[in-house]
């Protein structure tokens, strides 16, 4: 009950082929654990390759488009939280690439859009509002380019391609936002400190080893390399500026996305529905290797002066010291301060010292710069051992998760935080999503948004826990209807967890309320399941006095109810459904929610006969349909279009040419 409003919630990926294509696999396959790792690289690689094709875009030079390519796959926050946990981030943040390269060239290059629509579409359908808003800054960045070079076509295609774009987010995000108003996903900017960013932890993003400023579930400074974008990063000093403000306007999408991107790092940690503003953090590291990659290439000093060379050390010695008094740990910081300052020389001895051409050719340029990156890597691999965030050791096969509950019946509520216990726990319960792999109909599932007045009436978090004051609360009497709270949610399963924070295991060490049973108990659970189950999940529970209903269908979407009996006043009729924005009724009026949550009829009083039918529909479903059609429809026809036109213009050449020939 607490999730399944996919529309609303958007992640599902509820429009993308990649995502059903994900989920089909991953419940096949053999080692969960295997599979998402596959998944995992394949997605670095997708994102490695994007990041070459889109420096060389820019006219980097091709060690240099790689370079960038490999080194944004291991930057801090990729690897230890996008990589570690947080996919859908790592799907959004690996097609940006791609998705960028495909506008530009379909902009200003005369390019297919199909090979920028695709990505879009998917990046997009992805669900994860960080990558899509970046998406709109890429667009944003791309039209200023095309305005300050003064090409109208461009700036009309790429107009074209937005709005096309905007369709799929209106599909995607419209549900959500007239869904919002019942959520625990609004509210105002305010800044908590949480996972946010500060200037000092950014200007030593070179540093291997820093430890930022990022306050975290971990507690005030963060335990990984959270903002390590690259180690060559100070080589900037070699940087031609004269020359990169001639063709500052060709990259100008690169200055305005790197710009924004860093802005929004730097913002208070909540911005209405947007949180945990260090999430951000992949793009900034997008942004300046591109940034870099392109002005190494192309803007070069072709003689290090000694000015230079003491930009340099001073930006190396400054980033050390502040990465060393962020974690003062000696050994830490001389370990990755050689590696890096090491790496920065031999750069510098590559580039400039007189060597032979064959010492400085760009396969040992490239080859010199990722050797010192994958021996960073493992050194932070070695110091750093795993993500900051919890690793909760949970099975790794899909046969796992089918023998948790067995004596489940109905509607199941699990009291507890499983998360507190050791990992044998999920040989008797699970948490979040993993219930979408057992048959139980647990209602502790994770959601990204929460119906806020049932998660404070169960005190239950996104992630599906709870606290244990849960545990009395669904046998309480509802005031409004007197009938026990568990009734009215149809719960027919109930399994408590020992919270190791209570005294002498009172948490399960109590007798099940009257017509319940206990089904079992091990050291660390106790499941209770009444004596007759509802088995009413979604169903009717209650009708005013004198009232009498009986069901005529259900499915997930409808309800129809037969009225029986009724008095001469209107009748009212609760249903345990979350009042979730969306449903409207036939032959009877939607009311205020029982509890602020529970969907609730009133139903005339001349209706004895007739039938009720309740539908839910999520809000502005007619105009997300719509907006996906024309969206996909308008794609296939632009890319045909520009097929058969690309065609005719080469088979004209071919005759032109042919003719000339013959002359």
């Amino acid at each position: 009950m607490g999730a399944g409003n996919y529309a609303a919630e958007g992640q599902w990926g509820i429009w993308n082929p990649f995502i059903l294509l994900i989920g089909w696999l991953a419940s096949r396959s053999a080692n969960i654990v295997v599979f998402s790792t596959i998944l995992k690289i394949t997605l670095l690689c997708i994102l490695a390759a994007g990041t070459f094709l889109l420096a060389r875009s820019y006219k980097a030079r091709p060690e240099w488009a790689a370079i960038a390519g490999v080194a944004v796959t291991l930057t801090g926050f990729t690897v230890y939280m996008d990589a570690a946990s947080w996919v859908t981030g790592l799907m959004v943040f690996s097609l940006l690439p791609l998705t960028w390269c495909g506008l530009r060239r379909m902009a200003f290059q005369n390019g297919n859009p199909f090979f920028a629509l695709v990505p879009a579409y998917l990046l997009i359908t992805i669900g994860y509002v960080h990558g899509t808003l970046m998406l709109v800054m890429v667009v944003l960045g791309l039209l200023l380019e095309a305005w300050l070079q003064g090409s109208r076509r461009s700036a009309l295609r790429l107009l074209s391609a937005g709005l096309v774009c905007g369709l799929i987010a209106m599909a995607v995000y419209l549900p959500g936002v007239l869904t919002a108003p019942v959520t625990a996903r609004t509210g105002g900017i305010s800044n908590s400190g949480f996972l946010t960013t500060d200037l000092t932890g950014l200007f030593t993003a070179w540093v291997p080893g820093s430890l930022p400023q990022v306050t975290g579930w971990w507690g005030g400074f963060a335990t990984v390399p959270l903002l390590y974008v690259a180690w060559f990063l100070p080589v900037v000093s070699i940087v031609d500026y004269s020359k990169v403000k001639a063709a500052s306007r060709e990259l100008s999408a690169l200055w305005f996305v790197g710009l924004l991107s860093l802005a929004l790092t730097l913002a208070p940690s909540d911005l209405g529905p947007l949180r945990f503003p260090v999430r951000i953090m992949p793009y900034v590291s997008l942004a300046v290797l591109l940034t870099l990659s392109v002005m190494v290439s192309r803007f070069r000093v072709h003689v290090l002066s000694r000015g230079r060379r003491v930009v340099t050390a001073g930006i190396v010695m400054s980033g050390l010291y502040l990465a060393w008094s962020q974690y003062p740990s000696f050994r830490v910081a001389a370990l990755f301060g050689l590696l890096a300052v090491g790496g920065i020389a031999g750069l510098l001895a590559i580039l400039y010292a007189r060597q032979r051409p064959r010492f400085k050719g760009p396969v040992v340029l490239a080859g010199g710069v990722l050797l010192v990156s994958m021996m960073i890597t493992a050194g932070q691999h070695m110091a750093f051992k795993a993500s900051p965030l919890p690793d909760y050791r949970m099975p790794d096969t899909p046969e796992s998760y089918a023998r948790q509950l067995p004596g489940a019946q109905g509607g199941t509520f699990i009291v507890g935080d499983p998360t507190k216990l050791g990992p044998e726990i999920w040989n008797e319960t699970l948490a979040s999503n993993a219930w979408y792999l057992n048959s139980a109909e647990v209602q502790n599932l994770y959601s990204p948004i929460m119906f806020a007045r049932y998660a404070e009436d169960l005190c239950i978090s996104s992630h599906g826990w709870t606290c244990g004051a849960a545990a009395v609360k669904l046998f309480e009497t509802d005031a409004t209807t007197g009938k026990v709270l568990a009734d009215l949610l149809s719960i027919d399963t109930v399994q408590l967890l020992r919270d190791p924070a209570a005294p002498s295991n009172e948490s399960i060490d109590r007798a099940p309320p009257g017509g319940w049973h206990e089904n079992s108990r091990s050291a660390d659970s106790v499941v209770w399941v009444r004596d007759q189950p509802l088995l009413n999940t979604g169903q009717l529970v209650w009708t005013s006095e004198g009232t009498a209903l009986s069901l005529v269908s259900e499915s997930n979407q409808e309800i129809v109810i037969s009225v029986d009996q009724m008095g001469e006043a209107p009748a009212k009729a609760v249903l345990s459904r979350l009042a979730w924005p969306g449903y409207n009724a036939d032959g009877a009026t939607l009311t205020a929610p029982l509890r602020g949550y529970l969907l609730e009829v009133d139903i005339p009083a001349d209706s004895v006969g007739k039938t009720v039918t309740v539908r839910f529909e999520p809000p502005g479903w007619p105009v997300v349909v719509s907006s996906i059609l024309l969206a996909v429809g308008v794609s296939l026809a632009w890319s045909i279009a520009e097929l058969v036109s690309y065609r005719r213009r080469k088979c004209n050449t071919l005759t032109v040419h042919t003719a000339d020939r013959s002359t």
